[in-house]
């Protein structure tokens, strides 16, 4: 299987974004005020991979599922 090389990769999404009505730029604006980010310490690091594993989870999927859970 050939693998893709990075500028193959990033001319594919230039070329998709292109096509999309609302440039990806102003969808990262829109969702600027909404992102976080952190840094967890190894154990709690180790707990968060093994929840994501678990419930077969990505990190984003896995953070907005822990977040809204313990806000409602």
């Amino acid at each position: 299987m050939l693998m893709a090389t990075p500028e193959e990769i990033h001319s594919e999404m230039a070329a998709g974004y292109a096509r999309q009505r609302i440039p990806q730029a102003e969808h990262d604006a829109n969702r600027r005020a909404n992102h976080f980010q952190v840094r967890l310490s190894p154990d709690t690091a180790t707990k968060l991979r093994a929840y994501m594993a678990s419930h077969s989870l990505n990190a984003n999927q896995a953070l907005q599922h822990i977040v809204t859970t313990f806000f409602n």
